[in-house]
């Protein structure tokens, strides 16, 4: 989303600001705010359909779109003056065709399916990664209470997502394209701490994982000895969030290193070629001149699926069809950052609410009579046959004190 969408609803600074800076809320657009941001807008959508056009440009352009022109017009111009026999034979069977591309089109969308659960397995467990650090922070705040500890446990989620991003990309988050710099501009890491995971020879989100572990353990060990259920309880519960992210990460690196078997892309070329060959062959005396330009359409709509689905097929890169790594990992940078402020900022217990709202000691019970010594029951007055108790009739009343 651009900075000017929806901008009086971004907070601003006290003070004069520049456009689309945060702050405190604005209730109204200033005339000259809004045509800028009418025109950031409008550059903003520019932007993205120039870069939609060049992912379709790179998709689709290639050598190969010249040797399918040619090739079908070669095929055309035999088919419609040369005249062989076993070329006119080949063109008059179309029902045999058709069920070459029938069962061309069934391999087709079964590979896309295959892709496609590989970027929605990828989109969930990355779900399930800022969901599970976004919680670590929650329980720091929770159940340590040392500041020190429930710091370097927010500062290590953030690391470990951003971590899980450059290991998903083939690189180390110490690298130029990833945000190791930036991290350590914010604060959020060590240049001591940067550079030991920079030389470690395993996978970058299991030495934060290992951190987490050795913090969790020194700060549920600075507890008393009288609360040892409560600290067995904290550490089980944390310890869950740990081992999801282990999983988490384990399975996306799963679908990044396994990819879909080479035979099976052998024979959809394969048959993908066989297929466009008969197909040229049969549709060239009905469209004449017309058929390379209709081969040609065909196959650029193919080679597209067939596109998509390569790009599916490993989602964690920087292909427009793959997943936003970056956004996810700024969300959790942001929302772990508001648990910790968050915590900061409240001045009363969570658990209680504020004085004002706690309910008084004593509460007002009910009974369903009056007085209890001139009670029905008192008295020996039920009818059971009746029908007309007075536990089934009377009113709740508030009881006598």
């Amino acid at each position: 989303m651009s900075n000017g969408t929806n901008r009086w609803l971004q907070p601003v600074r006290d003070g004069p600001t520049e456009p689309g800076s945060p702050g405190k809320k604005q209730p109204y657009h200033d005339m000259n705010e809004t045509s800028a941001d009418s025109s950031t807008d409008s550059d903003d959508a520019w932007e993205r359909w120039l870069h939609k056009l060049e992912f379709l440009k790179e998709m689709i352009v290639g050598v190969d779109l010249l040797v399918v022109v040619i090739a079908a017009s070669v095929v055309t111009f035999c088919v419609n003056h040369v005249g062989n026999e076993w070329i006119s034979f080949i063109s008059d069977s179309k029902p045999a065709i058709a069920t070459l591309g029938a069962f061309y089109s069934f391999a087709l969308v079964f590979r896309t399916n295959i892709c496609y659960s590989r970027w929605w397995e990828g989109r969930v467990l990355w779900g399930t990664i800022i969901v599970c650090t976004i919680r670590m922070a929650q329980q720091a705040n929770l159940w340590i209470k040392e500041p020190v500890l429930v710091k370097r446990l927010s500062c290590l989620a953030i690391i470990f997502a951003y971590c899980c991003k450059a290991q998903l990309r083939g690189t180390g988050i110490e690298d130029e394209s990833e945000d190791g710099a930036k991290l350590l501009r914010k604060g959020v890491i060590s240049q001591e701490e940067l550079d030991m995971i920079s030389t470690q020879s395993g996978w970058q989100p299991y030495y934060c994982i290992d951190a987490m572990r050795a913090a969790i353990s020194e700060g549920l060990k600075a507890e008393g000895k009288n609360d040892e259920w409560k600290k067995n309880a904290a550490q089980a519960a944390m310890e869950e969030t740990i081992c999801t992210l282990a999983n988490s990460i384990g399975g996306c690196i799963r679908v990044r290193s396994t990819g879909l078997p080479v035979a099976y892309d052998d024979i959809l070329n394969t048959t993908g070629a066989i297929f466009f060959t008969a197909a040229c062959l049969a549709w060239a005396p009905g469209a004449g001149l017309y058929n390379p330009f209709v081969v040609l359409i065909v196959y650029t709509i193919v080679k597209m699926i067939i596109g998509v689905g390569s790009d599916m097929e490993d989602p964690f890169g920087h292909d427009e069809s793959d997943l936003p790594l970056e956004k996810f990992c700024e969300e959790v940078d942001k929302q772990i950052t508001a648990v910790d402020e968050r915590a900061k900022l409240i001045t009363f217990d969570l658990a209680y609410g504020p004085a004002s709202h706690i309910p008084s000691e004593r509460s007002s019970s009910y009974s369903t009579f009056p007085n209890r010594r001139g009670s029905p029951l008192a008295n020996g007055d039920n009818d059971v046959e009746s029908g007309q108790m007075s536990s089934e009739t009377d009113r709740l009343v508030p009881a006598q004190s």
